[in-house]
Parts: C-alpha cells; structure tokens; sequence
C-alpha cells in the first residue's frame, strides 16, 4: 500500500519524538517479521513479557463516531456489552479508508500510537479490563506504528503517551466472551 509505505516512517518518528518529549526510555523494541493479526500462524510465539494487546477500531453507524478498543491479544470483543458502555446500538469495525483518514495506519497495523493523527477528536480510546486492572509497572506490547516491531511500555508511560496525544483513555471495564481465538497452524 503506497500511502502506508509513506506514513509508517512519519508516524513512527512523531511516535518517537513524543517518548523523547516525555523523556520516556524505559521500553524495549523488539524486531520480529510482519504480523497482521493474532491469528496469523506464529503469532504465539512472539509473545513478550506483559500483556500482549489487540486493537479494533469500531464505528458506530448512527452517530460516525469510532472507538479505539484495546483488548488483551486473545480475547473477543462482546458487543452487547460494548453497546451498553458507548450507547452505540450498530456497530462496524472501521474500513481501511477510515483507518487511513483517522489514524494515517493501514490494517494489521493499528495500534493506539498513531492516535496523534485524529486531530479532530473523533476516536475515544477504551481500555478493556486486562489493562484497566493491571498495575502500574504492568508492561503493554503494541505495534511501534509498524507491525514488524513490538514496543514494550509500563502502563503509566502509555497512559501519558495517549493523553499527550490529546485523547483521555475510558477505563470502563467491559465483559470480554473470555474466548481465546483459534491460531491458525
């Protein structure tokens, strides 16, 4: 994808330059072949020390607004008790030029970091409960704007890094189906 290839570089550098501008260096990268799901064969080997996570980007069809579910990598989403929370009543999970016009990202590679390109406000960050419960020191693995690499932060760091990124993170806790997806072999 020609508009992907051009933005990974940019988003990752504005990324970067916020952990700098936090003077945030305690995280670990670590370099891995691309992966576009937790599904894709391999996946569960490149689990790191944390909770590894997932990221759907839903939108809610009546009001256009889009939500930035964070959930621990293995669970599934239950959407009647995501409707509760949000109020949305139908529910979509965001196409590819909705992806790119919110977040400048292309699938398989969301992650919460490129937040900074949703100037407008349109996207609300919600952390599902593996995340909401964890401590502090907790470590959280997401893509570093890239899905070759994994960036390894304690939660307080990422906490700061969203809301430096102008969005203040939902903590609502939100019942997954407790389900672990099948991982293709």
């Amino acid at each position: 994808n020609r508009k992907g290839r051009f933005h990974t570089m940019d988003n990752e550098k504005k990324f970067f330059d916020i952990l700098e501008e936090l003077d945030i260096h305690d995280y670990k990268i670590y370099e891995h072949e691309a992966l576009f799901s937790v599904k894709q064969e391999g996946a569960e080997e490149l689990m790191f020390p944390g909770i590894n996570l997932k990221n759907l980007l839903i939108k809610d069809k009546k009001s256009g607004g889009f939500y930035l579910m964070i959930l621990e990598d293995h669970r599934r989403l239950d959407f009647d008790s995501f409707r509760k929370l949000t109020g949305a009543k139908k529910t979509r999970f965001a196409t590819e030029d909705e992806l790119w016009d919110l977040m400048k990202i292309t699938p398989g590679s969301v992650t919460p970091y490129t937040i900074f390109n949703d100037v407008e406000n349109r996207v609300k960050v919600i952390l599902g409960r593996e995340i909401t419960e964890a401590s502090e020191d907790t470590l959280l693995n997401f893509h570093p704007c890239r899905n070759t690499a994994t960036i390894s932060v304690a939660k307080r760091d990422f906490l700061r890094i969203i809301r430096k990124m102008g969005h203040e993170p939902m903590f609502e806790e939100i019942k997954d189906k407790g389900e672990k997806c099948e991982r293709q072999r």
